[in-house]
């Protein structure tokens, strides 16, 4: 974090003073004779937050010429080769920022050099991040290890033996490549501020509106057996936000060794007045089977699984229409589907502002209130596309046509209407 140049003996051999040299590690080969002294010296110089700055200094005892050709030697004469590779606190960490998605180093060449050795090969990420995987078609296994502590060892060696069955899913969504990610554009920003300019589409969210594949998708999380879901139930078809709709499914162990399974349900909007997510993940549960056993997975969906904030009501709205809920092993693999209807809720009037605007002007009180205030509006040729909105949903797409003040007018006259 800063500017760095390393003098050895008065000349300079690391030269880490260029702000494209910021977050990198730089290195330099030097021989060195045995039982001679050196002057080391290290210039530094950081301008930003005193909070941020860092210098790392640090030497690798001698080593072979070609570290990867040993590897790549050992891997050629065994029966299976493990790779741990990942990242450490000097590459990520809560306080600063990784500067790309790539393992650093030549670990990229050291994964493609072994593997072509020995096809067996098996690849450990220890990385609390995504990274980008330039051979994951090369690769015939990967475990994501997410620095596991002290028992790190203990734990990955219980996995890679089959005593354990791993059964993790991502949290996360990992792109292909640093571009895909969602803030590309917005971030860092400019003049130190940044713009979120993804909004809602986050994640999973940003991947699906924009049919973007990822390179492991979120949720998603393999284990040494498989699942077969079936039976998917739903309650109720058709329900209004205060009811409570409960969704049943059944869950199998398909393989021969016991193993955890994460269900996961997500529910799309069909139709909506406002920008929403191709779907949403609203409930999960993690069930443990032995081999051929069956689970039922029970969810209960309240009015929060269907809402969205309201930025006009500045409050969290349900808006009638058709819903999906969807049941799968990640965000990229749904299983089931089935479609509910939320009804529109119950209006003390008989005429109200959640109708169409068809159903209003036929009716002859609400036509004698929607041509008082908006008569000249809905006669325009290209506003008769607006017939089968409701009077809301025209006030949100068409607000410098109908205002939120002139929505409240008319929701006012019409409820006086019997």
């Amino acid at each position: 974090m800063g500017w760095a140049r390393l003098f050895l003996n008065g000349e300079l051999v690391i030269d880490h003073w260029a702000d494209s040299d910021l977050g990198k590690e730089k290195t330099a080969s030097l021989e060195l004779e045995g039982g001679k002294a050196y002057d080391i010296k290290v210039e530094y110089y950081w301008k930003g937050s005193p909070r941020w700055r860092s210098v790392g200094f640090g030497h690798q005892p001698p080593h072979a010429v070609d570290m990867i050709a040993e590897a790549v030697e050992l891997a050629r004469r065994s029966d299976v080769a493990v790779v741990v590779v990942g990242l450490n606190g000097d590459w990520e960490s809560e306080g600063f920022d990784r500067v790309d998605m790539k393992l650093p180093g030549k670990q990229d060449e050291l994964i493609r050099q072994v593997v072509a050795a020995n096809p067996n090969t098996v690849v450990v990420l220890n990385v609390g991040s995504p990274v980008e995987m330039p051979w994951v078609n090369e690769v015939p296994a990967i475990l994501q290890l997410w620095y596991n502590g002290q028992e790190q060892g203990n734990a990955l060696s219980d996995v890679l033996f089959g005593d354990v069955n791993p059964s993790g899913k991502l949290p996360t969504t990992f792109p292909v490549r640093l571009e895909d990610n969602p803030a590309y554009i917005n971030y860092p920003g400019e003049n130190g501020k940044v713009h979120y300019g993804e909004g809602i589409f986050v994640g999973y969210r940003y991947y699906d509106k924009k049919k973007v594949k990822p390179l492991f998708p979120f949720g998603h999380g393999l284990s040494y057996t498989t699942f077969k879901y079936s039976n998917l139930q739903i309650s109720k078809t058709s329900f209004t936000p205060d009811e409570t709709l409960e969704v049943k499914v059944d869950v199998t162990n398909t393989g021969k060794v016991s193993g955890k399974e994460v269900v996961q349900l997500y529910v799309r909007d069909d139709q909506s007045t406002f920008a929403r997510p191709n779907k949403e993940l609203k409930a999960f549960e993690k069930i443990e089977l032995q081999p051929k056993e069956t689970k039922t997975v029970t969810f209960k969906l309240n009015r929060e699984a269907f809402w969205y904030f309201d930025t006009i009501k500045n409050a969290w709205s349900t808006e009638a229409g058709d819903f999906e809920i969807l049941v799968g092993a990640s965000s990229r693999d749904i299983r089931l589907k089935e479609t509910v209807t939320i009804e529109p809720e119950k209006r003390a009037s008989r005429l109200h502002a959640g109708l169409t605007i068809k159903s209003l002007f036929a009716d002859p009180d609400g036509h004698v209130v929607m041509s008082k205030h908006l008569g000249g509006f809905l006669l325009m040729a290209d506003m008769s596309m607006a017939h089968d909105m409701t009077l809301e949903q025209v006030a949100y797409r068409h607000p410098n046509f109908v205002s939120q003040e002139t929505l409240e007018k008319i929701e006012k006259e019409l409820a006086q209407i019997k």
